[in-house]
């Protein structure tokens, strides 16, 4: 039986101790896990939670990216750019 492999693609700081990291699986797909970064002295311990959620397809990835999206405009709103003053001379 081969090794599953994952190979990051990117990652976001979530907290003070936790990143989201989204990988490519070797055997197909994607995963979007959680990973608790912790510094001890002078070392960092970084480990991978249990429980990670596996997205079948790049079409997957552009689903979650929309639901993520929309889930930042309704607790924010619709950006207005005609009234945003970092867009004014």
């Amino acid at each position: 039986m081969a090794e599953i492999k994952y190979s990051e693609i990117s990652r976001a700081k979530i907290a003070d101790t936790r990143n989201a990291v989204i990988s490519e699986c070797s055997k197909g797909g994607f995963t979007l896990a959680q990973q608790l970064e912790v510094r001890e002295g002078d070392g960092k311990t970084v480990v991978f939670l249990k429980g990670a959620l596996h997205i079948d397809s790049i079409e997957g990835l552009h689903e979650l990216r929309d639901a993520i999206n929309v889930a930042i405009m309704k607790v924010e709103g619709p950006k207005d750019f005609e009234n945003d003053d970092e867009w004014e001379d």
